[in-house]
């Protein structure tokens, strides 16, 4: 009897083999992964470590693809009956074009029965939707008397941000990732929201003491869910009923990443206890791209008053066009969008004209 073993732990299973083929040299052979569970793993850009862990029937070694020189295997042989747990290392993907790579685990001596293979595709981009060479903004300086200040960690993920009109203070908020529990903390002045992520640090929702951030599904006539590649919800909601509505139009197009998605229109609702506002805007787009910053500038489209931070930052990624803004009609106004590129081409000034009223944002990296 010979038995193989070649399988994925968890949720997914690769191979798992067991013959009968001769009652010459019985034998035992194959490898038993718990890490990672799937035969392919999708990376982000920014994602720089992944933990492989199995175990072994027989003794193994490591092939691989040499030319993906852009990651590294902390071991390539090892010993039979022993459970092994080594880290895989990353670099930050700054090629613009995704990219891959794959390792296949050999029992040494029966090659050809035991092997199993695990691959890798990491994104042109990072979870929050930017591209891996993508300049991180520090500074927004507005003609109108606005400033924004923003700070990040190794792995370009904003950790506080700053928003002030002559001297007003607007927003502030201060960021902190548990990557071990995989927990965002988002500090809002007085109020603390969390959310869970995965390899994107996203969070699909901001829970607090009575206030939420979340994606939200809109409804059919039948109240059957629409497909979030064809319209969404971005939705702030508060205790004392205070909300903000984003809904998106998409109309089909693709959410997934790397993909280049820009909505339609944007309706936005903001319920108050005076009453119900609702600016309907219908968007035109310009041929410059808005990952090539970590910021998304469309968010200035309609002032800084109006600049919604959780977006700004792009903790929710599907809601930030990969094109930038021409111009918006909303409520019969018209926003016109002027941008000027550094050479590496993130924006270097943003100009919005809104009633021949311009404002100049100037960013600084």
């Amino acid at each position: 009897m010979k038995t193989l073993r070649n399988l994925l732990a968890g949720a997914a299973v690769l191979v798992l083999a067991a013959s009968c083929l001769n009652s010459e040299d019985p034998y035992e052979a194959g490898f038993v992964f718990r890490k990672p569970q799937y035969a392919l793993t999708a990376l982000f850009a920014n994602n720089q470590v992944d933990t492989v862990s199995f175990i072994s029937y027989g003794q193994w070694n490591v092939s691989r693809d040499a030319s993906a020189t852009w990651c590294k295997l902390e071991a390539s042989a090892g010993k039979a009956y022993t459970y092994y747990t080594f880290p895989l290392l990353f670099e930050q993907n700054t090629t613009g074009e995704g990219r891959g790579t794959w390792f296949t685990f050999n029992d040494t001596e029966h090659p050809g029965d035991a092997y199993c293979t695990i691959a890798y595709w990491q994104y042109a981009t990072r979870g929050d939707g930017s591209l891996g060479s993508a300049a991180d903004v520090k500074t927004i300086t507005g003609s109108d008397g606005s400033h924004f200040e923003l700070t990040y960690d190794a792995q370009h993920r904003p950790l506080s941000l700053r928003i002030t009109k002559e001297d007003v203070l607007l927003h502030q908020l201060t960021l902190s990732y548990n990557d071990r529990d995989s927990v965002l903390t988002v500090q809002d002045r007085d109020k603390t929201l969390t959310g869970s992520y995965s390899n994107d640090y996203q969070p699909k929702r901001l829970v607090g003491m009575g206030d939420t951030v979340t994606y939200a599904s809109q409804l059919y006539d039948h109240y059957l869910s629409v497909s979030a590649n064809y319209a969404f919800n971005l939705e702030h909601r508060t205790l004392l009923g205070s909300n903000t509505y984003y809904a998106y139009l998409l109309n089909g197009q693709s959410l997934t990443p790397d993909s280049l998605h820009c909505a339609d229109s944007l309706s936005i609702a903001r319920v108050t206890s005076a009453g119900t506002e609702i600016m309907k805007c219908k968007l035109k787009y310009s041929d410059y791209d808005n990952r090539y910053q970590s910021v998304d500038v469309n968010q200035l489209v309609f002032g800084t008053e109006q600049c919604d931070p959780y977006q700004l930052l792009s903790l929710f990624r599907y809601a930030r066009q990969t094109s930038i803004v021409k111009t918006a009609y909303a409520n019969g106004h018209e926003n016109n969008v002027e941008v000027k590129l550094n050479a590496n081409r993130s924006v270097n000034t943003l100009t919005v004209t809104r009633s021949n009223q311009p404002i100049v944002y100037t960013f600084e990296y």
